[in-house]
């Protein structure tokens, strides 16, 4: 068993989860147990007579389990995880039941389908037919949206002629309205900034220059959409990205080749609005500081089908999405030979270098909000009411992490030099991981 409790904590789709999980910690409450190289199975006696069933792939940190749950994990899940991690000798080696090995069987054979799926269609390229209706379609859908972005344009224009004095009496369905009207202009990504706009306005003293900041982010969205058809086609990708024109997973496996390896996952944020639950998990190669970055979105829930613990090491195959700074990946299958971190990730030697590395981001995808950075050699430092992190030459950054994860990493840090792995939006570094002796995680979710 390569993973540790914490972990295994942090696969629970909520803490009602994770604590249900630690109260299913108990040989007694599992009349079958039973664990092999690439799965463990057993049966929790619950309140019926007949007990479920649970097993769980340890190469895909996959999980199956009887019971009516719609959450995924499930409790019974997590806590045979967690009792096959904290109490190994509790549960035997042996052969699978048959309803564990046909369950493990048939998610192999439809892996091994769906691989074999994708090569298959990637390998077929469309007819003229096919290609030529795509092509009308996204010239449609493109002269709708240059609509909605040249009403924007104007909007934003009016906005500043006018001046701001009065945006904060403004009510929130002053911005609805105009969130609403690029919805129907299919461009979705224009309706979220608006929205982000309204929430700067109420994020307290020093509004006015956020928003302000905000404005010229969607001029120069609305300014790029105008001019869509004279730019490069990576900066035509990530602008398509932002307006909310996604591009199809086929087109991603057919224009770039995956990369595959050994991937380490270093920092992971959850962000909730609307009942739609977003994922954030980063990835850093073994031997690269250029990281990838996986989306994945659940409504209602964050039962996620794929787990991706924080802290291990995974191997997969990704394929990056087509940008000017490429950075978001596809998965292409689910990851295996999961194992804790047993090493240090890379990362950059100060400041000085991760400035040049997200000068050099912006330059390519002036659209971008957040970059990740990699830095050995900082300290967490205590500054009145706030919080900084200092590097090896004592320059200062503002630390953006709630009081208590502050803390625990200053304690973790001793006050000696660490490495961090965060995000990083504008002058404001969010510390998602540590590296001491060994990883240390922190569990995000905005």
């Amino acid at each position: 068993m390569n993973l540790n409790s914490d972990q295994v904590v942090a696969l629970a789709p909520d803490p009602a989860s994770a604590k249900a999980g630690r109260g299913l910690v108990h040989p007694a409450k599992w009349p079958t147990l039973g664990q092999s190289e690439i799965m463990v199975w057993g049966e929790c006696q619950g309140s019926g007579s007949k007990p479920y069933q649970v097993s769980v792939d340890l190469d895909g940190l996959a999980f199956k389990c009887t019971c009516p749950s719609r959450k995924f994990p499930c409790k019974h899940g997590l806590g045979l995880l967690l009792l096959a991690v904290e109490q190994p000798d509790t549960v035997k080696t042996g052969d699978p039941p048959p309803w564990a090995a046909n369950w493990f069987a048939a998610r192999r054979d439809k892996a091994e389908k769906k691989t074999a799926a994708s090569a298959g269609k990637a390998a077929t390229p469309d007819s003229p037919a096919d290609a030529e209706a795509a092509a009308k379609r996204a010239a449609k859908r493109l002269a709708k949206m240059r609509e909605g972005g040249a009403e924007l344009a104007l909007w934003l224009v009016d906005q500043v002629r006018h001046g701001l004095a009065t945006w904060p009496q403004q009510p929130p369905a002053y911005f609805a309205g105009v969130a609403a009207r690029m919805v129907d202009a299919q461009v979705p990504g224009l309706a979220n900034e608006i929205l982000r706009l309204e929430t700067l306005l109420r994020s307290g003293d020093g509004w006015l220059q956020r928003v302000l900041g905000q404005l010229g982010r969607l001029r120069l969205l609305t300014e790029g959409l105008i001019r869509f058809d004279t730019l490069p086609a990576p900066a035509q990708a990530d602008l398509r990205a932002w307006l909310g024109w996604p591009v199809d997973k086929e087109e991603v496996l057919v224009t770039t080749p995956p990369v595959t390896g050994h991937w380490s996952i270093v920092g992971q944020v959850l962000t909730e609005r609307d009942r739609l639950w977003e994922r954030r998990t980063w990835l850093l190669g073994r031997d690269s500081v250029k990281p990838a970055l996986l989306l994945d979105f659940m409504h209602g829930q964050r039962n996620f089908p794929i787990p991706l613990a924080v802290g291990s090491r995974i191997h997969a195959a990704l394929a990056f999405y087509p940008a000017a700074w490429p950075q978001r990946a596809l998965l292409l299958d689910p990851p295996t030979q999961a194992e804790p971190l047993r090493e240090p990730f890379p990362a950059l030697a100060d400041f000085d270098a991760a400035l040049t590395d997200r000068a050099a981001a912006l330059a390519a995808n002036p659209w971008l909000l957040t970059t990740p950075f990699a830095i050995a050699g900082v300290i967490p430092v205590r500054r009145g009411n706030g919080w900084r992190l200092r590097d090896a030459s004592g320059a200062e950054l503002l630390l953006t992490m709630p009081d208590p994860e502050a803390w625990a990493l200053l304690a973790l840090s001793g006050g000696q030099p660490i490495r961090v792995f965060g995000e990083w939006t504008g002058n404001d570094l969010r510390v998602l991981s540590g590296w001491t002796d060994r990883f240390h995680g922190f569990l995000t979710t905005l």
